[in-house]
């Protein structure tokens, strides 16, 4: 999440895609506590968004792609759990809010 204010603030989700899914589970050192599937998550974060913007936030989707996000653990020295794919998320969404 970041914020110019209060007022313009976008909320970011990160958007996994589905030709990644399983890719990013095998990558992913907590992927026991991830979705089963592609499915299922997608329901959850649909929902997630959907009550976020009910409560007035300014909720946008940040594709996530899997690559990128190892480089990114990479060069920053990340180990590629809940709390990086978090962080790289906000990292996205401050980029699609100075646009």
């Amino acid at each position: 999440m970041s914020s110019k204010n209060e007022a313009t603030r976008i909320v970011g989700i990160a958007w996994y895609r589905p030709d990644q899914w399983i890719s990013l589970k095998e990558f992913c050192e907590d992927r026991d506590r991830m979705d089963e599937t592609y499915e299922i998550w997608q329901k959850g974060a649909q929902n997630a968004m959907r009550q976020l913007r009910s409560g007035g936030e300014n909720v946008v989707s940040v594709d996530f792609d899997l690559e990128e996000f190892k480089m990114w653990c990479s060069a920053n020295h990340k180990r590629p759990i809940a709390s990086s794919r978090s962080e790289f998320t906000v990292l996205k969404t401050r980029d699609l809010d100075k646009g």
